[in-house]
């Protein structure tokens, strides 16, 4: 088949990555693929040689079986043009995380608003996310093919609008994301504890100001946390500005950011519900990090029970600056996340993303028409 994956702005983000991936596997497996971009703001190492970058109308879109596409507005765009060959890839529910914004549970700084009259403006934002949210949910119930890369938005999807969804999980490469020669330690860490955060802070379903509170309780304490952040992008002001970071990085390859992983002794998400996979929390588990997770539906579905991490609340700074406290002191549950951790994220391999990627494809009838 000739797949084509298309993608408006190719940066640096965890989705991007998958897209490349799928990419490179159907390669593989021996399927004309190709990325599609009107834009590339970002040069990944594994980026095909047969990228082709279009117009914003996307004049010059080779004529294949299948299109497929992860933001909804474009997976819109690529169905009225094509029809149902196109395959909508979710990467994340975005009517949970505009739901979220409506309800409060995270406003980030572009929409924070102060003031008398405040509550103006904060409706005129809920109206403009509640109409954001029925288009999100109309490209939704469209008949394209649908896939997700975590079990619980493909049970959402079947669910809600009615039609099948493909699980097409994320993988890691084991290769590159590894414990190394990282030994399990007894007892209490001693030392500088070297915490890590990732992720843009004006992302809201990252809940990053969250990690900082947490890390801001713990060194009020006087607890010897060296928090490290890295970004895709520099960071913003109210982040350097907040005290609690000792050091950022920004757009690292994949390889340091392995490397990081394996020189990390306590991972954090402290990501909401609208996460989609979480590709981070994954990564730091295979690399042989202890994490603290939040208890949303992504993460618990990595895996069976909850021993391969610290479990807390979503929107709890104090249990997140707890959940770190006892991954320090208590050397048995750490040992003990990590050997978990190493296990779950053993069943998340390229290799079976690859397989689930051809049952995915072989399912789909070619078609040479809309």
């Amino acid at each position: 088949m000739r797949i084509a994956y298309f993608i408006g702005n190719l940066g640096m983000s965890g989705g991007v990555k998958v897209l490349l991936q799928h990419v490179r596997l159907l390669k593989e497996l021996g399927h004309d693929a190709f990325l599609a971009t009107n834009r590339i703001d970002y040069e990944w190492t594994d980026m095909p040689d047969n990228t082709i970058i279009l117009p914003k109308d996307l004049a010059g879109m080779p004529e294949c079986d299948l299109y497929v596409a992860t933001v909804a507005s474009e997976v819109g765009t690529l169905h009225r043009m094509k029809g149902r060959r196109v395959a909508h890839l979710c990467q994340g529910y975005e009517p949970e995380e505009y739901g979220a914004r409506i309800r409060g549970e995270f406003v980030t700084e572009k929409y924070r608003v102060a003031g008398p009259f405040s509550f103006i403006k904060r409706a005129g934002y809920n109206l403009r996310f509640r109409r954001r949210i029925r288009r999100f949910e109309a490209v939704y119930a469209l008949p394209t093919i649908k896939a997700a890369v975590s079990r619980h938005l493909v049970s959402l999807i079947e669910k809600k609008y009615g039609q099948r969804c493909f699980l097409v999980q994320n993988g890691i490469d084991h290769r590159v994301f590894h414990p190394g020669s990282r030994r399990a330690t007894d007892g209490a860490l001693q030392g500088k504890v070297r915490v890590l955060s990732t992720g843009s802070i004006h992302v809201g379903s990252k809940a990053i100001p969250d990690t900082l509170e947490a890390v801001r309780i713990l060194k009020a304490r006087g607890c010897p946390i060296e928090l490290t952040r890295v970004t895709p992008a520099p960071p913003s002001q109210e982040e350097t500005g907040s005290g609690v970071v000792d050091r950022f990085l920004t757009a690292i390859s994949e390889e340091e950011m392995a490397a990081l992983y394996r020189e990390t002794d306590i991972f954090v998400s402290s990501s909401l519900e609208a996460e989609g996979f979480g590709l981070p929390a994954m990564e730091a588990l295979s690399s042989g990090a202890a994490c603290v997770l939040t208890e949303i539906s992504t993460y618990l579905n990595f895996g069976s029970g909850r021993d391969f991490a610290c479990f807390v609340p979503v929107h709890r700074p104090e249990a997140i600056a707890e959940g770190i406290t006892t991954l320090i002191n208590d050397g048995a549950m750490r040992n003990r996340c990590i050997e978990r951790g190493l296990q779950v994220a053993g069943t998340f391999s390229l290799e079976r993303t690859k397989e689930l990627l051809a049952a995915f494809v072989k399912a789909i009838p070619v078609r040479s028409a809309n």
